[in-house]
């Protein structure tokens, strides 16, 4: 019995670190794709704008 017991464990162990390293490349891949969004936004995003227009536009339009 305790040798079927350790295989178990040992299986178990072995599926969970399979599963734990998928799971852990899917959020390196999320945080990667988000910090290239991010990067593409202050590229042309609005701050980028107001610096090039010489920072003129001195923030968002007044509510109403």
């Amino acid at each position: 019995m305790r040798l079927t017991t350790v295989g178990f464990f040992g299986l178990g162990f072995v599926l969970g670190a399979r599963a734990g390293k998928e799971r852990y490349e899917q959020i390196m891949e999320a945080a990667r794709r988000s910090a290239e969004q991010l990067e593409a936004y202050g590229a042309g995003g609005t701050l980028a704008r107001r610096l090039e227009g010489g920072g003129h536009d001195a923030g968002p339009p007044p509510r109403r």
